[in-house]
């Protein structure tokens, strides 16, 4: 029951830190996370996905960055993803993560399974191109799929129960300007 207070509250105070554009492009929804912030805003909710979760992602210019300090060009930002067995994420949950690095747009398989945090490239992609990316929850790991590209992490439980995990930036540092990213959340597999 505490945690859930905690909980509670986290999602609170991310929600008033950022702004969700309400503009729509056809299915894509823009998520914008302002300069100096980590979150964009977002609704939480509980939801059913059969383990799969679907969805296509376009970054633009706004991706391209330079960190503040040089030890941080190495970090990874958080794009989309879920939580998983009905617990923190922090504690288990798999997302796609991003950076911009060295001239490139990387994605990753981004996780924590009992705590344990594991990032696992995917591949270099461009900007200003619709990516179809797609998270598997399968008994013992986390799928990440994009654009037929896979990778693997652990999983650690198989209870199917989650909530949504929107755009993040950062590590250490805030959103150096503006960055806006369009996610299309797809409810079947395609």
């Amino acid at each position: 029951m505490k945690t859930r207070g905690i909980l509670i509250c986290i999602m609170a105070m991310m929600m008033l830190s950022c702004i969700k554009e309400k503009q729509e492009t056809n299915e894509y929804q823009t998520y914008v996370i302002e300069k100096g912030s980590h979150q964009s805003a977002h609704e939480y909710g509980k939801m059913s996905i059969d383990s799969i979760l679907n969805f296509n992602v376009i970054f633009d210019s706004s991706a391209i960055y330079q960190d503040k300090q040089d030890e941080n060009a190495k970090d990874v930002n958080k794009l989309f993803g879920m939580s998983d067995c009905g617990i923190m994420h922090h504690m288990n949950s798999a997302r796609i993560g991003w950076r911009w690095y060295k001239g490139n747009l990387e994605l990753f398989g981004y996780s924590y399974s009992n705590a344990k945090r594991e990032i696992v490239k995917i591949g270099s992609f461009h900007i200003n191109t619709a990516l179809r990316c797609q998270i598997t929850c399968a008994t013992g790991k986390y799928i990440f799929d994009v654009n037929g590209k896979k990778v693997e992490t652990k999983r650690s439980c198989n209870i199917e129960e989650y909530y949504l995990l929107y755009p993040y930036f950062g590590g250490d540092e805030t959103a150096p300007h503006r960055i806006k990213i369009k996610i299309a959340y797809l409810e079947k597999t395609q």
